[in-house]
């Protein structure tokens, strides 16, 4: 009997895996060889990327070319190591599962490619002569999560090898924070916000914005006053009263609570405790001098293991004026975005824009496209609107969403492009003070998200909407 190649798409998530176990019942180890592959989004920059092609910063460099061209080569080099450590990462976690068909007896091996899931697996399938394909359609994890409707959908309808689908067994739902945070606004609920600072520039002027937003949104407010051990007594008092001071002509005053410890550490474990719907940061001590969108390691950790939506804040702009709300074509949960957007929109009296950027692979929810008369990308609302594609509807779902809230067709953008990289373009060329983007990823898939390279790169403030319980 001839052996069956058999791909197993996987996500990260428990529930992608139960498709294994299917596997395992209707196949017997002599039968089939297993790939288990990984498709997911590099955490910051393409492979195909020259290093001549990566934006560094927002703002045009003021010294030499010889210097921006190191700054160039540097932050690739960078981000080459952090891609081949995260593939690294991403083979560890196939590996086990790897090795437990092995000692079941299968023949196994684990692949890890980067770009857009559906495409990726759509190529492989195609490259290695794949005969049949297993997977579930509802993974939870990441950006690459197997919903059908999306990537499933795209896989069924574009190879040629039988597809295998199993339904998952679902996890009770679990209300995401980015869901609380949007109902709360949208049903003029009082809002849990907190905000930290360990006396650095940037996050002290990260808990004034807080306290402003606070006033705007009728929210209760809670500051952490971090101290490191390391500082003295005196050192501790003053960024005490600096915290303080920073808030002092706020009414009603908020909650000021001090900790002592890493910042990171300390925080996560009190926001464990102590669940809020918006958490307010800026750049801590470790920033740096660096460039001006840098946000460091410790607001790294922070964005990326926070249970609540956080927000960025970056410093460039006092006032949130022109907000970016970028919505991707992933499931329902985008509804969270449009409507939070809109009502931070409302409450700081400032202009929205919704962008969803079609990915250079999006081919499965478009019609044939047509060549761009200007050559930016930018696709007619009117011709997307006319295609009948799900592309289409969801568009139609927004534009409703929006004018629910009085908000015109006209704020919807729809844009051609890689999809981090465009939003930072349109952030940038269009000065706008605050991008609100989603996440679906697990802290431990969060760094190849979109999410991850929006709120690391971008000059403005970024929202990260949290789309799913950051335990999934």
């Amino acid at each position: 009997m001839t052996r069956r190649k058999v791909l197993i798409p996987l996500d990260g998530s428990t529930l992608s895996r139960q498709i294994v176990q299917v596997v395992r019942t209707f196949f017997d180890p002599d039968d089939v060889d297993i790939v288990l592959f990984r498709a997911a989004y590099p955490p910051s920059i393409a492979p195909d990327v020259r290093p001549q092609d990566v934006f560094v910063g927002a703002m045009p460099l003021s010294f030499s070319y010889d210097a921006y061209s190191e700054t160039v080569d540097s932050e690739y080099s960078s981000a080459t190591r952090e891609r081949e450590a995260y593939r690294t990462e991403l083979l560890a976690e196939l590996q086990q599962d790897v090795e437990r068909l092995q000692q079941a007896g299968y023949t196994a091996s684990a692949e890890v490619q980067f770009g857009e899931p559906a495409q990726r697996i759509i190529d492989y399938v195609a490259a290695q002569d794949i005969e049949l394909v297993a997977m579930t359609t509802h993974g939870r994890a990441g950006l690459g999560r197997l919903v059908l409707g999306s990537v499933a959908e795209r896989v069924v309808r574009s190879v040629s090898a039988p597809v295998l689908l199993m339904r998952s067994v679902q996890e009770p739902y679990v209300s995401a924070p980015g869901e609380a945070l949007s109902r709360a606004l949208g049903a003029g609920q009082q809002l849990r916000m907190a905000a930290a600072t360990d006396g650095s520039a940037l996050a002290q002027e990260a808990i004034c914005k807080a306290g402003n937003l606070a006033q705007l949104l009728g929210a209760q407010l809670t500051v952490y006053v971090v101290a490191s051990g390391r500082n003295d007594a005196s050192q501790s008092r003053r960024i005490m009263e600096d915290a303080c001071q920073q808030i002092a002509q706020l009414d009603p005053r908020p909650q000021v609570v001090p900790l002592v410890g890493y910042a990171d550490e300390v925080l996560l474990e009190q926001i464990g405790r102590s669940p809020v719907d918006l958490f307010c940061i800026g750049g801590f001590q470790d920033r740096g001098a660096g460039a001006l969108n840098a946000i460091g390691p410790t607001a790294q950790r922070l964005v990326q293991h926070s249970p609540s939506s956080v927000l960025m804040y970056k410093g460039r702009r006092a006032k949130f004026r022109r907000i970016l709300a970028c919505v991707a074509v992933d499931d329902s949960l985008d509804s969270m975005v449009v409507n939070a957007a809109a009502q931070f929109a409302r409450a700081m009296d400032a202009e929205l824009r919704l962008l969803h950027v079609v990915p250079p692979s999006a081919a499965s929810y478009l019609s044939p496209a047509r060549d761009d008369a200007d050559g930016s990308g930018a696709m007619p609302l009117e011709q997307v609107l006319a295609q009948g594609t799900r592309l289409s509807e969801l568009v139609k779902a927004w534009i409703a969403q929006l004018e629910g809230y009085g908000i015109g067709r006209d704020v919807m953008l729809v844009q051609r492009g890689s999809v981090p990289e465009a939003i930072l373009k349109i952030a940038h060329d269009g000065l706008y003070d605050l991008v609100v983007v989603g996440s679906r990823s697990s802290p431990a898939h969060f760094l190849g998200s979109v999410a991850n390279g929006v709120v690391r790169y971008a000059e403005q403030s970024v929202l990260v909407l949290r789309l799913q319980d950051a335990g999934a």
